[in-house]
């Protein structure tokens, strides 16, 4: 029985038991289809430096940064736990709607205040990490729920987005498959609209009059966590981000040693690994802006061999500009999870490289 996977989103196949039957033996796991392991890419063409991020917005299909963001904006309401929260939403380029919910502090003083756009993962929603108490479902083994209203609760102004890919806006699968496959052709991928609705989001968080638009930075989980580093990859004037689980190690490891059941197309950008994988990218386009990642040792869309490459090629660059304490790596021996004490270490994070 195989049991199919969508960007962390596992969908466990229904068992019937029927009076007098035994339960059927489990079918022989096979091995994943892999290619060739020593498979070359095809007229390599490696680009370092300054090119990193311009061809990178190319293979995205960015055609540019957003700026000003045309938002609609419902009644603001003020929560018993001292957050006062108002419904928001945009349009990204395909014309679809983003939802979100802006999230601050009522009584944070006349000081202008730090800002995170925050995003959940493939299963998640911005109500799910907007919930009103900090706690994790099913005895503590389900997804992180309230982070980001817990975050607001510290002292930061955060702003919660059901980005491109979550469950409650891809609708089916298949829809999911086919929209990548007809973007495409025309030289757009999912992955660049993921990036522009992170960046639209922090020009909403950043154009609130009680924040500090030099202090927004973002973070996600899984699936929003490849949404933060893409778009701080893109976007230099993105702060500083905290990456949770966001399959950031190197592209070639996660198709020889991951399992390929787990994402979609939308992470396997095309012919990326002709130009640069994302230790390159990472040192290029990210360094020495503050960065830390969650890289549990045992996360398969994170396989440790390409945490391991990103570290040697990354490490050396914040250390030779001096802002060695601008890199952080935590890797706990665990797997695709968001733990509270995980929650902690991102807002000690943010609070040391944003304030607040």
């Amino acid at each position: 029985m195989r049991v199919r996977t969508f960007l962390g989103l596992f969908i466990i196949p229904a068992v019937v038991w029927l009076p007098g039957c035994q339960a059927e033996e489990p079918a022989p796991q096979l091995p994943f289809y892999r290619i060739p392991r020593d498979i070359q890419a095809f007229s390599p063409q490696p680009i370092r430096g300054e090119g990193v991020r311009p061809k990178l917005m190319e293979l995205l299909g960015l055609e540019s940064l957003p700026t000003t963001v045309e938002v609609t904006r419902e009644e603001t309401i003020a929560g018993d736990d001292g957050v006062d929260s108002t419904r928001i939403s945009f349009l990204n380029s395909l014309g679809e709607t983003v939802p979100g919910l802006l999230m601050v502090p009522r009584d944070a003083g006349p000081e202008t205040l730090p800002g995170v756009v925050c995003m959940p993962g493939t299963s998640g929603s911005l109500d799910q990490i907007s919930d009103d108490r900090l706690h994790r479902e099913a005895d503590g083994q389900g997804p992180l729920r309230g982070w980001a209203r817990e975050l607001a609760r510290r002292g930061f102004a955060t702003l919660a987005i059901s980005e491109k890919g979550t469950v409650i806006r891809r609708r089916v699968f298949e829809d999911w498959e086919r929209e990548a496959k007809m973007l495409i052709p025309y030289g757009r991928t999912q992955m660049g609209v993921l990036v522009e609705e992170a960046l639209k989001a922090a020009r909403v968080l950043a154009a609130e009059p009680s924040v500090d638009p030099a202090r927004v930075g973002l973070t996600g989980f899984s699936l929003g966590s490849y949404a933060t580093w893409m778009a701080a990859a893109c976007d230099p004037s993105i702060p500083a981000v905290a990456v949770l689980c966001g399959g950031l190690g190197t592209l070639a490891a996660v198709i020889h040693e991951g399992d390929p059941d787990r994402s979609s197309s939308f992470s396997y950008i095309p012919h990326m690994l002709r130009y640069f994988d994302h230790p390159e990218i990472v040192a290029a386009t990210i360094a020495p802006r503050p960065l830390m990642m969650l890289a549990p040792l045992r996360d398969p869309d994170m396989p440790r061999s390409g945490v391991d490459r990103l570290i040697e090629v990354v490490r050396p660059v914040y250390e030779e500009q001096g802002f060695s304490d601008r890199f952080l790596v935590h890797r706990p021996d665990d797997g695709h999870t968001f733990r509270i004490e995980y929650f902690e270490w991102m807002v000690e994070w943010f609070q040391t490289q944003l304030g607040g």
